[in-house]
């Protein structure tokens, strides 16, 4: 005997995932100051940096950096792709903070401000290449003539 088989009944089936809530009061809670924290930070973008994550060191590398209360943090980005790099990031850097500074109570707060970016960030093959280009039109030039791939990691 054929099975019958019924996508809609499975779909109509499915339950909505509900959060799950952690339980936290058996978890750490030491107080740590702004060096303490900053020290963590500069180790979490210095690993970053050294992975070659260049967006997310870039995004996080700029972000200004307030600590508000004794456990919110508060990231304030100049656009919401640094934003979007620092929410890729957001999960490892929240393990690395509950783990070394022995908090799990510690809360993030993004801010999306209007300010011109004001801090160095590392460029990319393409973006040093535009620059140079624009000092001196002939490597473009070169660069057309002999098939040069900027993308590459050679």
């Amino acid at each position: 005997m054929p099975v019958s088989f019924n996508l809609k009944n499975i779909f109509d089936k499915v339950e909505e995932e509900k959060p799950v809530l952690e339980d936290r009061s058996n978890l750490p809670k030491e107080s740590f100051n702004e060096n303490q924290f900053i020290t963590v930070w500069s180790e979490f973008v210095e690993n970053l940096k050294l992975q070659k994550q260049i967006p997310a060191y870039n995004a996080l590398h700029t972000a200004k950096i307030t600590l508000k209360d004794e456990l919110k943090i508060i990231f304030e980005f100049s656009s919401l792709s640094l934003s979007s790099e620092f929410d890729l990031q957001k999960d490892a850097l929240m393990r690395a903070l509950r783990e070394k500074l022995k908090n799990h109570y510690i809360e993030f707060e993004v801010q999306i401000s209007k300010s011109e970016l004001t801090q160095t960030y590392i460029k990319s093959k393409t973006d040093i290449f535009k620059e140079m280009a624009e000092k001196n039109p002939i490597l473009l030039r070169m660069k057309n003539e002999f098939g040069l791939d900027l993308n590459s990691n050679d």
